[in-house]
């Protein structure tokens, strides 16, 4: 019976030809005298991949926690007064606007006593363009500034001239009224309530009252009319909801004493005059006899 073949100590020679062999075979310089199982190259690659993935990681993460630290602040403040929704009003399907129980006239006199006259603004050339607002109709009486019409009063004084059409229908008044304003009420209303696609999921426990009670966060409306009535801002405008003016520069003839521009246009109107702002004149418009 053969004996296994003893233990035979490799020559240096023999173990420089292995190690010439797989240098060549892997491309990786091995080294006789080193312990290292992963070569130092390597294992530098290797912790360096380690440490981008981790920073990747964390850079991640602190994304989403500044995206839901945004979502969890943003309070709609507005790039022009700053208002946000830090006003929580409740709900009502029945107010002094709008309630069977109390008389026509009493709500024709609430409607009516809702002041749109804050609706004209005068801002200033220079902040207008600093907020991305384009150019509108100069102020007539400071050429550095133009008027801009704010969009919540404007949209209330249409709300205003389409009630006010059709009762006077309902009861058979011969008020005249511009039938394209009317049209361009409702499609101006349209557009913003589309605009803010408000999601608010409304309970109706009762028939006609949906959403009674109901507290939501809204604008203080009181802080936007004092934002328009800024002595700086005051367009000097005062006007009727329900008629067409046609000399439109005697809108703008209602400076308060405090307003910058009261001199101006008592000089202007001392020189020019007045004249009726609801001068009747032909016009091609369609009106109608509600």
């Amino acid at each position: 019976m053969e004996r296994p073949p003893a233990y035979q100590p490799v020559c240096r020679e023999d173990e420089d030809e292995s190690l010439a062999q797989l240098e060549e075979k892997d491309g990786i310089a091995w080294n006789a005298n080193s312990t290292e199982i992963i070569p130092t190259n390597t294992r530098s690659f290797v912790v360096f991949l380690s440490i981008m993935l981790l920073s990747l990681s964390a850079n991640v993460l602190l994304v989403m926690d500044n995206g839901k630290l945004r979502i969890s602040r943003d309070t709609g403040k507005t790039a022009y007064t700053g208002l946000t929704f830090d006003t929580p009003l409740p709900y009502h399907a029945m107010s002094e606007y709008w309630n069977p129980n109390i008389s026509d006239s009493d709500m024709e006199a609430a409607w009516d006593a809702i002041d749109t006259n804050a609706m004209a603004v005068s801002l200033h050339d220079d902040y207008a363009n600093s907020v991305g607002l384009p150019p509108s109709t100069p102020f007539p009486w400071d050429t550095e500034r133009s008027i801009y019409y704010v969009k919540g009063i404007h949209d209330l004084h249409c709300l205003k001239l389409i009630r006010k059409a059709i009762v006077s229908k309902h009861n058979g008044n011969d008020q005249a009224f511009n039938l394209h304003h009317i049209y361009h009420c409702l499609d101006g209303i349209r557009q913003d309530i589309m605009c803010a696609a408000d999601d608010t999921p409304m309970p109706a426990p009762v028939a006609h009252h949906v959403g009674e009670g109901q507290i939501r966060q809204c604008r203080d409306w009181n802080k936007l009319i004092a934002w328009a009535r800024r002595p700086d801002q005051h367009a000097c405008y005062d006007f009727d909801d329900y008629r067409e003016a046609t000399n439109t520069l005697e809108l703008f003839a209602f400076c308060p004493p405090e307003s910058p521009y009261r001199p101006f246009q008592q000089a202007y109107f001392e020189f020019h005059g007045h004249k009726d702002p609801y001068e009747p004149k032909e016009t091609r418009e369609q009106v109608v006899i509600f």
